[in-house]
């Protein structure tokens, strides 16, 4: 159990303990009961008996309320109400008591689940009520009304007497079994019987690797029990490796397409920190995209309907946004954690023999050691600063890090062409000093013909293979534990073993002057070769004193710029590389520039060439389309 006025982002950290453990409910099966329908009214009856023994105490407390001490030390009278349960469907099932494959929410039924426009109202509570106060006084009509209320005949369910409270409203989106384990895992296998999974998987071993993206050497197809982290990794590159697949029979893929691009769109706008009215707008837009083209798996003969309670779920996210806040309020995601920390754990620190009350006791005692470790820090801080929460943004500020000491302390430029495939690094970074000391050179000609007489005094330099960057909050601080992203940029080498280790360099978006938080304009897509600094002792005789030279600069080959339209089915951007007079297009820039790492999804064509992998990709592919499915951030900024 939580409470509502904990911070989303304390309460999404197990670490922090903002949910506690109530009780732990039996999960014997009654295999005493030999009749199945018996045996599973009985369950469910169980189920809800207990509940309503846990949570009794609330029903005096909502009505009367209680005098509680808030964490600024002031008492306020309150009153706890049930407004959310969250679990997945079988849990919304079993606390709801509506039938499975059903909604139970509310009353559409079971052949217009898969429907985008068919009506549907909230259940009746009110008649619900009715129905189930009559349990004792006439149980065969109250088996008749719960029939025709579409409800299980329950003995008192647990929130027949809670006050205002609202069961099936309280039922909330679930994203982690909605979607990951819902509607997108069906998708992938739609998807594998679409296009063959030899195809897809041939696709998978050849994206180039990402910070954000695993890279499944052996396919995605051979999988089994995915995770809904493993759906999450799948989904980051899905549309990208299906665009340019053709389907049997010559049927024109756009409407899978589009399908897609509209689930996953559905997908990242559902996990939104903050929603306003047109990011709901888009939302919308994005489900009516999916049922819009969904057709084109009946015409596949992969589906004959659509009738899923997890798809008619999606229609319920955005009233639920409006009313209960973002769906990171809700996630089953982040309680998924707690079975490890208060039961796994519990029970293993047990002798396996009455375990129950060793369990209790050594959670209990897990509990006053972290209060005391609490208090002990508190008193040894001292009075704390008064800290505020700000409410959450779409400002995925981050900052990026580098090592103290080089990876590389002393670096030929002629090492810097071979090993980092460098070609034109003493003529870039001859024009990046040109441009920072001759302000006339205003010509590409001029700043050539002043690139030629410029002399480097130095054949060395110290050399960094990887950028890490780490979140900044919407307070400026900065989490120094988590990376979210980094850049590679690391020549071939051998490993303990002996074995060859290829070579990594990673593609970045980068800041070309005038980028913003949002939309690719004022941004262009480069693979970064070599990431540097200049000694100190040659800065004198480089640059003069007033000018400000970065500590950490970078040589990167250029990709086309952005055409400002994504393409209409798939809704990415396309990129190649930048030529000039048959040479690759490059430039020094400073690593204060890279927004981001990119992640590049291959135009594979018809069939994979058996050639690429994953390591020689970026160099054997011409053309490239640029996914906005690594993370949220990526999302926000390249939608």
């Amino acid at each position: 159990m939580t409470i509502g006025n904990i911070p989303k982002d304390i309460r999404r950290k197990p670490s922090r303990h903002a949910h506690i453990l109530l009780a732990y409910l039996p999960t014997t099966r009654l295999e005493h009961i030999k009749n199945r329908a018996s045996r599973r009214r009985t369950i469910t009856n169980l189920f809800h008996a207990c509940m309503g023994h846990i949570l009794e105490p609330l029903k005096s407390a909502g009505e009367d309320g209680l005098h509680m001490r808030s964490g600024d030390g002031i008492t306020r009278r309150g009153h706890p109400l049930l407004a959310c349960y969250v679990g997945d469907y079988p849990e919304q099932i079993l606390v709801s008591g509506t039938m499975t494959g059903e909604c139970p929410k509310c009353n559409v039924p079971n052949g217009e689940l898969g429907s985008k426009d068919a009506l549907f109202k909230p259940r009746d509570l009110e008649s619900i009520l009715t129905a189930l106060n009559i349990a004792d006084e006439d149980p065969i009509g109250f088996a008749e009304h719960c029939a025709e209320l579409r409800i299980k005949p329950i003995q008192h369910p647990f929130w027949q007497g809670l006050p205002k409270s609202n069961i099936f409203h309280a039922i909330t989106p679930d994203v982690l079994h909605q979607l990951y384990q819902g509607l997108v895992k069906h998708m992938i296998a739609w998807i594998k019987s679409a296009f063959g999974e030899a195809e897809i998987d041939a696709r998978c071993r050849r994206l180039p690797p990402n910070h954000n993206i695993r890279i499944f050497n052996k396919g995605i197809s051979s999988l089994a029990r995915v995770s809904g982290a493993e759906h999450n990794q799948i989904c980051r590159f899905l549309l990208g490796v299906i665009i340019d697949i053709p389907l049997p029979n010559n049927i024109s893929s756009a409407k899978l397409v589009r399908a897609l691009r509209g689930l996953l769109d559905f997908l990242y706008l559902a996990q939104y920190p903050c929603h306003s009215a047109e990011t709901l707008q888009l939302l919308d837009e994005a489900l009516t995209r999916f049922h819009d083209n969904k057709d084109i798996f009946v015409t596949l003969g992969i589906r004959t309907q659509f009738n899923l309670p997890k798809l008619h779920s999606y229609r319920h996210y955005l009233h639920m946004i409006q009313e209960y806040g973002t769906t990171d309020n809700y996630n089953t995601e982040y309680t998924e954690r707690l079975h490890i920390n208060l039961a796994k754990d519990a029970y293993r620190a047990t002798n396996h023999k009455d375990e129950y009350s060793q369990m209790t006791l050594w959670l209990e005692r897990q509990e006053k050691i972290l209060q005391h470790a609490s208090y002990v820090h508190w008193r040894l801080a001292g009075d704390p600063l008064p800290q505020s929460h700000l409410p959450p943004d779409m400002q995925y500020a981050r900052e990026y890090k580098m090592t103290k000491h080089p990876s590389v302390k002393a670096a030929t430029i002629d090492s810097l062409r071979d090993d980092y495939g460098a070609s034109f690094f003493r003529a870039a970074l001859a024009r990046y000093i040109v441009l920072h000391t001759r302000p006339d050179a205003t010509t590409r000609a001029q700043v050539e013909h002043a690139a030629g007489h410029v002399y480097i005094p130095f054949t060395s330099l110290p050399i960094f293979h990887k950028v890490r960057y780490n979140a900044v909050d919407s307070a400026g601080h900065k989490d120094e534990s988590v990376t979210v992203d980094s850049v590679h940029c690391q020549p071939a080498r051998r490993d303990k073993r002996g074995n060859t280790v290829p070579g990594r360099f990673d593609t970045v978006l980068v800041n070309c002057g005038n980028g913003g938080e949002k939309s690719v304009e004022g941004y262009r897509v480069a693979q970064v070769r070599v990431i540097f600094s200049i000694p100190e002792k040659h800065h004198a005789s480089l640059f003069p004193s007033h000018i400000l030279i970065p500590k950490h600069l970078a040589y990167v080959e250029w990709f086309s710029p952005f055409t400002g339209t994504s393409e209409r089915n798939h809704g990415m951007h396309k990129v190649s590389r930048s030529y000039e007079n048959g040479e690759q297009l490059v430039s020094i820039i400073s690593v204060k520039d890279i927004r981001r790492s990119v992640h590049l999804i291959p135009k594979f064509g018809r069939s994979a060439p058996r050639d690429w992998t994953s390591s020689n990709v970026l160099e054997l592919c011409r053309e490239f389309f640029v996914s906005p499915f690594t993370d949220r951030h990526a999302y926000a900024t390249i939608y």
